[in-house]
């Protein structure tokens, strides 16, 4: 096969897209530099509107389009319906219920939607006491909508899945001005603060740039534009990752001087295995799990979970794909062991069904490239996050 071949730009995040949506919605002046075509942030936008609008609120598959949203409504006083796929309202959604009732608001969860009703936040006379067993997604919806109360806001937000997710949104709201209180496992939010800043610039999707980067390391090379020195987001981890499995990865300064470049190379030394916790990434998961099979020995990938309420059951599907591929893997319940053959991995073809999963499909279309005659079923879901993903790594799904 032709060696895989990259140079250029990805989406920005839509994780980080999708929070300053909702602050600029106290702020409308806020202007968002940086730009993403993929569904989760039409969703977050046409969502939005709708909800001016007092309109049926389509999430489609998006988990931020949901909880967030659905927690700027009940800042506002009226009924607000929300909906979205089938496979959205499997996962888990019941917190968002138990925390909008301690602030006087009322959600139904029914089985294809959620309504709700209420007269917007009504101080509670205790700390709001915020779940995070199964998601960080409704604390930080808290969180993005905590400006310009009429009240202090006081939360009691205990460490959770996700934390990296939890701590990047923090962040951004600070760099937006906002004063948050925090020790412990007590969170205060002072009343009536608005945005500070005019304008919050938007960091690449780090979770796409994993998947280019892998398909770089993996059969060719890759230059993605863009980077920066350091990031909010948890998944800016993967350089780390690449590095301590042996690939040739280096950050190195534009030529423009306008941010960094990552450059990645296939070595002509096989990959080493790795042990590795997930538990603040759980996003990187499927992709690295496809690279931890063409290492040369067993890949430990643990602590996390939570991938089995991800837009699929991610360790059983990643389990399933392996299978159907001749790759030899254990699943353990926050994760997967991985037996990686390196030059040796056996190409076999067959079908595969993404069940819906960006990064399942992309995990896959890894494999795709590595030479696996794969038919790709439901490829489009990529693009929730990445729609260019298969022009980007040039191959057919």
């Amino acid at each position: 096969m032709k060696p895989f071949s990259f140079i250029g730009n990805v989406p920005a995040s839509k994780s980080m897209i999708n929070r300053a949506l909702i602050c600029q919605t106290y702020s409308p002046s806020l202007k968002i530099i940086g730009a993403s075509n993929c569904e989760d942030v039409r969703n977050m936008k046409l969502g939005i509107v709708s909800m001016i609008q007092k309109k049926p609120i389509f999430c489609g598959d998006a988990g931020t389009v949901l909880r967030f949203i659905a927690t700027r409504a009940s800042r506002i006083e009226g009924t607000y319906k929300m909906t979205g796929s089938k496979r959205l309202f499997e996962r888990p959604q019941q917190d968002l219920a138990y925390i909008l009732e301690q602030l006087s608001v009322h959600c139904q969860l029914i089985k294809d939607e959620i309504l709700i009703h209420g007269e917007g936040w009504k101080k509670p006379l205790v700390p709001v006491r915020v779940p995070r067993d199964s998601s960080s997604q409704f604390a930080t919806g808290l969180l993005l909508n905590s400006w310009d109360l009429p009240f202090d806001l006081e939360l009691d937000i205990k460490t959770g899945v996700s934390e990296s997710y939890f701590k990047m949104t923090v962040q951004m709201l600070q760099s937006l001005g906002l004063q948050i209180e925090h020790k412990n496992d007590f969170w205060r939010i002072p009343a009536g603060q608005k945005i500070a800043n005019d304008s919050v610039v938007m960091e690449p999707d780090y979770s796409s740039a994993f998947a280019i980067a892998s398909a770089g390391a993996l059969a060719g090379s890759a230059v993605i534009n863009g980077f920066t020195d350091n990031s909010l987001q948890p998944d800016y981890i993967f350089i780390d990752i690449l590095k301590k499995m042996g690939a040739k990865i280096e950050l190195k300064k534009s030529v423009n001087g306008s941010g960094s470049q990552l450059h990645i190379k296939k070595s002509d030394e096989e990959l080493n295995p790795i042990e590795f916790n997930l538990q603040n990434c759980p996003d990187l998961f499927p992709v690295l799990a496809v690279v931890c099979a063409f290492a040369k020995g067993e890949s430990k990938l643990i602590g996390a979970p939570h991938l089995k309420n991800k837009e699929s059951n991610r360790i059983q599907k990643i389990s399933d794909l392996f299978e159907k591929a001749g790759i030899f893997c254990t699943v353990k319940n926050d994760g997967m062991h991985i037996v990686g053959y390196g030059k040796q991995t056996k190409l076999k073809d067959f079908t595969f069904d993404t069940d819906h999963d960006h990064r399942i499909a992309m995990a896959t279309g890894l494999l795709k490239l590595k030479g696996f005659g794969i038919q790709i079923q439901n490829p489009q879901v990529v693009n929730k996050s990445y729609p260019e993903f298969w022009q980007a790594i040039g191959i057919n799904p």
